[in-house]
């Protein structure tokens, strides 16, 4: 995939085609090949190039993990999961005392849930439509890094980007621990000076950051961006399209799907594929046309959490893309005609279908499993 990106914003592991800038070339020995260092990039930049093209795919990524099912890898995700959050809870008590972060101590604590992401990225999707309410800051923030690292991985970002995305999502709101709870408990509209001193959320957590120790300033540039939209509508500075760094793209896209599919104090969680359709209606104006295809592609018209009917009359829940059948997912089927629960039954709709007399098992419904007064945390596992 080529990608035309500032040179500000290049990282180690990238391949570079060529400069975009007009007026000035690559290096000879950069042209064509791998950043390999931060000298590279200092390289580049001392070129007067603004911009370059690079290609996605090609990036570096070491060796790949075995892939496991969604049965086998839930509970190992489900741990790591548990365990990130509550590295989260801790990295947030540090920073709303504003003492020093050691970035170095926690990254390490990713590893297992990026490891788990590897071998089978559903079982982690699942789990971010369980948010908590009551720890919507740590679990949202968790939740963004989660899809972030799987849009990344899709781009086919090198592993060590897509982990320092992750972290990047991670403490994207960490503005927001110095500022009054009830802010965010409101279920009336904001003010606008309510809305305003939101707003500075942003700024006030790249401004903590910077003042810590090796933190890369990609993060920072991400933290300080992840409001800002594609048509230059968005806050802190109202910057646009290819201005807005690579991370902060990512994450702006997967920070408003788990928003959407969240319960908040003003409104009820939307089931996932409507999400999905929100957000396409927001291309090219708060999103990047090429970043919110490739998260759609990703993340599928019926996105993993989904509470399914299906066109035999049962009910299940949506526990694995199929990128080339994004409308037959794998399902988990619990429910029968008539709403009894059954032996759950896991089917690949994109493999049986056709198999089946009378026509194909497709969906025919996403339903909201409040519909139902259901808890989906009981059929992910």
């Amino acid at each position: 995939m080529l990608e035309k990106i500032k040179t500000t914003h290049l990282q180690v592991g990238m391949f570079i085609v060529c400069s975009a800038t007009g007026t000035a070339s690559l290096p000879p020995n950069l042209a064509n090949e791998y950043i390999s260092s931060k000298d590279d990039i200092t390289s580049i930049l001392r070129h007067n190039i603004s911009e370059v093209l690079i290609d996605s795919s090609k990036s570096l990524r070491p060796k790949n993990f075995p892939q496991t099912s969604y049965s086998e890898e839930i509970l190992f995700a489900r741990e790591a999961y548990s365990n990130v959050l509550n590295c989260i809870n801790k990295m947030y008590k540090v920073i709303k005392n504003k003492e020093q972060l050691e970035i170095g101590e926690y990254a390490a604590e990713v590893d297992p849930l990026l490891e788990s992401i590897e071998r089978n990225n559903s079982a982690s999707a699942s789990l971010t439509v369980l948010a908590q309410s009551d720890r919507y800051l740590f679990t949202h923030s968790l939740n963004t890094a989660i899809l972030s690292a799987l849009l990344g991985r899709y781009m086919e970002l090198s592993r060590d980007t897509v982990k320092e995305l992750f972290i990047a999502a991670m403490l994207m709101n960490i503005g927001q621990v110095w500022m009054q709870p009830d802010l965010f408990k409101k279920k009336g509209k904001l003010s606008l000076s309510e809305f305003s001193t939101i707003k500075k959320h942003p700024e006030s957590g790249s401004i903590y950051l910077t003042e810590q120790n090796d933190i890369p300033d990609s993060i920072v540039k991400a933290v300080l961006s992840h409001h800002e939209k594609y048509d230059g509508s968005g806050y802190p500075y109202g910057i646009s399209g290819n201005d807005i760094p690579q991370y902060a793209r990512i994450i702006s896209i997967c920070d408003s799907y788990d928003a959407m599919t969240s319960d908040r104090p003003y409104r009820e969680a939307l089931t996932p594929n409507t999400a999905i359709k929100h957000l396409y209606t927001m291309t090219s104006t708060s999103f990047h046309p090429r970043y919110l295809e490739s998260f759609i592609k990703c993340i599928g018209i019926y996105p993993v959490g989904c509470f399914v009917k299906l066109s035999d009359g049962r009910y299940g829940v949506v526990v694995t893309n199929t990128p080339k059948a994004p409308l037959l997912p794998q399902v988990k089927v619990v429910f029968d005609r008539k709403f009894r629960a059954i032996q759950p039954e896991f089917l690949d709709l994109s493999k049986i279908s056709g198999e089946i007399k009378g026509g194909n098992l497709e969906i025919v419904e996403c339903i909201h499993p409040k519909t139902f007064k259901l808890e989906l945390d009981r059929f992910l596992w």
